[in-house]
């Protein structure tokens, strides 16, 4: 089980940067959905943080095998304390029983500056599967959680596409 991941944003160049001065790591390239031009870098080797960004979670929980490819859905929310508590029994309730189809792995983050920042993280097939799930009862337990008082947002990426490279210098 993975105990922590960091992530960063960044232009191509600089995520780029960072993967190649980091041999040793595991990382994931992820970019917004929706034609934003936002990038995204994962580092899912658990180690101790190379990135600035202080966007470092501890996982509490992984569920299903995250193959860290497909479609991601990141859910923020700060709850308190026994807000928390609440939303990991749900969590948890959830991965008792089988995943919802197309969905490879579930992990709940915290972040380790602040344990009442939560992410849950969800990793697709599809975009599909993720949009069946989201309109599904299944994710009702997480719609309380959902507003504004929890500054709840949403983000969906997917993997980064291969750099295009300009065929006027291969």
């Amino acid at each position: 089980m993975l105990h922590q991941l960091s992530l960063t944003f960044g232009s191509r160049d600089l995520l780029d940067r960072i993967v190649k001065r980091n041999p040793d790591r595991q990382f994931v390239l992820l970019a917004a959905t929706g034609g934003a031009k936002d990038l995204q870098l994962l580092d899912v080797s658990d180690q101790s943080s190379v990135f600035t960004s202080h966007l470092d979670y501890e996982v509490k929980s992984e569920h299903g095998q995250p193959n860290w490819h497909g479609f991601f859905s990141f859910n923020y929310f700060t709850l308190d304390v026994e807000s928390g508590k609440v939303f990991e029994g749900e969590v948890n309730k959830l991965a008792a029983e089988p995943l919802p189809n197309g969905m490879t792995a579930m992990l709940v983050l915290s972040k380790f500056k602040n344990s009442g920042e939560y992410v849950l993280l969800t990793i697709w097939d599809s975009s599909d599967a993720f949009m069946i799930w989201r309109r599904s009862a299944k994710f009702s337990p997480f719609t309380k959680y959902a507003t504004t008082l929890n500054n709840f947002h949403a983000a969906t990426y997917q993997m980064a596409p291969p750099e295009k490279h300009d065929s006027k210098h291969a």
